[in-house]
């Protein structure tokens, strides 16, 4: 990206990480997170088992969904108070960032578009919308898509768990750390919802949290560039291939896959395994206290 030093426009407080205290604050993190979803969705299948609402499912779903932020929220609190808090959701306020972090978000969307694209020009056969798919249903799909993952989410991946992974690791090992752990905290969801096979979903997780620790670490731990991530690469896999047909699903898991891998590789090397930033390491969101 151009100008390394000069990308942020706004920028936050650094967040302050007690080195000692990170491990087990990361383990009670995790261990709270993994909790809290299978016991919602334990508790939404015991309710659909009770009653069928739409309404009353899509609550579970989100609540569900937000355990990450949720647990975070009480772990800040409890150490830091409120000030902990706002500082948990401080990257929320980040939204004024160089205009090319946002492309690298939305290039996750445009990129399988343009495949899906040329491959229907050049006579490839696609499902085709879902029928009765109207215009309203997918801009109601769209927020519920927003709300039922990246921005429910983030403050709790991205805001407490990665800088203090960071912490201790690289910024590629966090990330591959945190992937894995993220991937196999929706397992519970497969008992509520059709999911993508696990094998091929917890690859995707790691490619992700490898480009939303990049997006984080470059514009000074910005949760507005995490969740963009974030919901791009949900919206290719729900729709694209989906919801509005565009692609056929081998084709668009071959194609994909390529795509992001070579996205991913690019972002590696130029970057770097350390801190997936060119940037010098006092211009990254966190600060180690005492190490």
């Amino acid at each position: 990206m151009a100008r390394e030093n000069k990308e942020v426009i706004n920028k936050k407080p650094k967040s302050k990480i007690n080195y000692s205290k990170n491990k087990k604050n990361l383990i009670i993190f995790f261990i709270l997170s993994f909790a809290l979803m299978i016991i919602i969705v334990f508790i939404q299948i015991g309710v659909r088992n009770l009653i069928e609402n739409y309404f009353v499912d899509m609550f579970f779903a989100i609540l569900a969904i937000t355990t990450p932020t949720i647990s975070a929220v009480i772990i800040s609190g409890l150490n830091d108070g409120l000030q902990g808090i706002k500082n948990l959701f401080s990257g929320f306020r980040i939204w004024k960032v160089n205009f090319l972090w946002y492309l690298a978000g939305l290039l996750l969307i445009i990129a399988p578009l343009v495949f899906a694209l040329f491959y229907l020009l050049f006579g490839g056969e696609a499902p085709g919308p879902a029928p009765n798919y109207t215009l309203p249903l997918f801009l109601l799909d769209l927020f519920v898509s927003l709300i039922t993952g990246p921005l429910n989410e983030e403050a709790g991946w991205r805001g407490y768990a990665l800088p203090r992974l960071q912490s201790r690791f690289s910024a590629l090992i966090s990330s591959v750390i945190l992937g894995i752990l993220w991937g196999f905290w929706h397992l519970p969801l497969y008992l509520v919802e059709i999911r993508l096979p696990f094998y091929i979903f917890i690859f995707l997780n790691i490619v992700l949290s490898i480009l939303i620790t990049w997006g984080y670490n470059n514009t000074n731990g910005s949760l507005i560039i995490a969740v963009l991530f974030h919901f791009c690469f949900n919206f290719v896999g729900t729709y694209i291939a989906g919801k509005l047909g565009l692609l056929p699903t081998m084709i668009f898991y071959l194609a994909g896959g390529i795509l992001i891998g070579i996205y991913v590789i690019i972002v590696i090397v130029y970057y770097g395994p350390k801190r997936l930033s060119r940037k010098p390491e006092e211009d990254l969101p966190f600060e180690i206290l005492d190490k």
